[in-house]
């Protein structure tokens, strides 16, 4: 568990002549506020339709108490966090924010997705544009989250989505098929362009290895959350290795149902 302050507002919910485009999904945003940095305006874009919270975390060292570090450092980070947070309101979905001194940054994004009920955890990573989006899929395993919120990012953008799924070698191909088709149609549904809807099934191999291939090709992943354990309840030790290496842009669904 980390230890540090928190502080908590609601930062924006205003409104607007037209109606909302927001969805119900709500995405935490972890941002180190320790140093400056600013979120892309790629990123700004894609996560106009959600709501957010944008848990602005300070890097404790071990050996450093942090109510220390807090007294030193506190008016600095808010004053960053704030900066952050400004450039995520929109009239037409909420921004909250959270300030936290945390040894344990893993620990404190698992406990705030958890107290704020996010839907899903932004991965920063490197990407110019969002143009194709890469969703892999374990089967039906938290498969009604992850449509749904896929649908609230693209459904008003131009971007669009690659639904991949894989079965093992041998195995009857057609479940996947069903699988893809279903989750095609299903993002159709919440108001995606057919034509901005793809699927590919492989057959066989390493389905990890071959994810980690095919993210060259996209400049954004969705992934459902790993079988959740205590201390990898959103990375978990699947996806973990994939995120190391991919480098780009992703939002992590957690499976909460």
């Amino acid at each position: 568990m980390s230890s540090g302050h928190e502080q908590s507002s609601r930062f924006a919910e205003n409104v607007t002549d037209k109606m909302p485009l927001t969805g119900d999904s709500t995405i935490l945003v972890p941002v180190d506020v320790s140093i400056t940095e600013p979120p892309d305006q790629v990123i700004l874009d894609l996560l106009k339709p959600v709501n957010l919270v944008v848990l602005g975390y300070y890097p404790v060292p071990k050996q450093t108490a942090p109510a220390h570090l807090k007294e030193e450092h506190e008016a600095e980070a808010a004053e960053r966090l704030e900066s952050i947070v400004s450039r995520f309101v929109r009239g037409d979905h909420e921004v909250e924010d959270v300030l936290v001194f945390t040894k344990d940054r893993q620990d404190t994004i698992d406990r705030i997705a958890e107290q704020h009920d996010c839907d899903a955890v932004f991965v920063p990573g490197e990407t110019d544009a969002i143009d194709r989006i890469l969703v892999p899929l374990r089967g039906d395993v938290n498969l009604e989250r992850i449509v749904s919120l896929v649908g609230e990012l693209v459904r008003a953008s131009d971007a669009t989505v690659t639904l991949f799924h894989s079965v093992p070698e041998g195995a009857d191909p057609s479940q996947g098929e069903f699988i893809l088709r279903g989750a095609a149609d299903r993002l159709t549904e919440e108001g995606v362009d057919r034509d901005q809807v793809d699927w590919q099934l492989s057959e066989g191999g390493s389905p990890k290895r071959k994810i980690i291939d095919l993210v060259a090709d996209y400049d954004f992943v969705v992934l459902g959350e790993a079988e959740p354990s205590l201390r990898d309840r959103i990375l978990g030790t699947v996806l973990t290795p994939i995120l190391e290496e991919i480098e780009k842009p992703a939002i992590i669904v957690r499976d909460i149902e």
